[in-house]
């Protein structure tokens, strides 16, 4: 395995949520780095629109069936196994206020945010701990800070900081470093589902999906003796944490 810094040659990925967004994004940059990237997501087509590269495997899957999560698990294993997970795959709901959740949308959220994640780490850690690979959850800044995303999204981007904190302590003798990341607002559909979207303008302040997959790329390809456990990424010229609603400043040109 090569240890420069961006290099994945020779490795092999399964990425959730790589249909479109950050998952489409890192799925992208995990194989222009070399690597071959397994793919997850409801829509086969649509991922392979959205990452259009010979290196990528889709996978048409619900990372809410752990039943499904399991059998693509143990097929890889015996296939082509990986050594890098990275669990993208994340929904909201635009009914999120406290006052408008109900049984059935918090569960829904629970089921992809974090039950999906842990059915993914869960089932992949014998291939990673064998490989001494890494584990990268994308969580949210929200996961600490209050903000438009609605408090059962909130609340399941706090669960993958305990899950992530815990496996990574379970693990780390195996040489498995688990990561993640927590971006502030990304211009991804997800924003869509807002009550208010942002408006089209202030897109170009927020962070890219891209700008996620570098952070992502970074994290797995650095030397094996260090790990970084989590890293905030947030919009340089909105600190606000996502707190996109009030008024602001023209963009400067460079955004315009």
């Amino acid at each position: 395995m090569d240890n420069t810094v961006g290099n994945m040659t020779d490795r092999v990925a399964l990425v959730s949520g790589a249909s479109s967004g950050i998952g489409a994004a890192i799925a992208r940059a995990f194989v222009d780095a070399g690597a071959r990237v397994h793919g997850v997501a409801r829509r086969e087509e649509t991922m392979i629109e959205a990452v259009g590269r010979d290196s990528f495997v889709p996978h048409a899957l619900d990372v809410a069936d752990a039943d499904a999560v399991s059998a693509l698990a143990t097929q890889l294993a015996t296939e082509d196994p990986v050594d890098t997970l990275v669990c993208a795959a994340g929904t909201n709901i635009p009914d999120r206020r406290f006052h408008q959740l109900t049984n059935e949308s918090f569960d829904e959220l629970l089921r992809v945010n974090l039950s999906g994640v842990f059915y993914l780490m869960k089932s992949t850690l014998d291939q990673v701990r064998e490989r001494a690979g890494d584990m990268v959850l994308i969580s949210s800044v929200s996961a600490a800070w209050p903000d438009h995303s609605g408090l059962a999204y909130q609340a399941t981007k706090a669960g993958l900081l305990g899950l992530a904190r815990g496996a990574g302590w379970d693990e780390h003798a195996s040489g498995v470093r688990v990561s993640t990341i927590l971006p502030g607002i990304v211009n991804t559909p997800i924003l869509d589902r807002r009550p208010e979207p942002p408006p089209e303008r202030l897109r170009g302040w927020c962070l890219q999906p891209e700008d996620v997959a570098s952070a992502c790329l970074c994290a797995v390809t650095l030397p094996a003796r260090a790990n970084i456990a989590e890293m905030t990424i947030v919009p340089t010229r909105l600190q606000s944490l996502g707190n996109t609603q009030q008024a602001t400043p023209p963009l400067p040109e460079a955004l315009n």
